[in-house]
């Protein structure tokens, strides 16, 4: 297991969590009832992809760049 912070912009929020080794992006945003689409995710300000494994003590900030209209 691994222990990531995420910090939800939208909702100004922020979650430790404990997630599986080999977790990704996609998992995480999966996890937490988000879309892909429409969601940025940053770590260390920089973009991170879907496929792209989270590590032990991650600090990961989600964007929803989408909204309803």
């Amino acid at each position: 297991m691994i222990r990531i912070t995420v910090h939800l912009i939208r909702e100004k929020k922020s979650l430790e969590l404990e997630v599986p080794d080999n977790f990704t992006v996609s998992d995480l945003l999966k996890k937490l009832g988000y879309s892909i689409q429409g969601t940025v995710v940053l770590r260390d300000s920089t973009p991170v992809i879907e496929s792209e494994k989270l590590q032990n003590n991650d600090v990961l900030e989600i964007f929803l760049t989408a909204s309803g209209g």
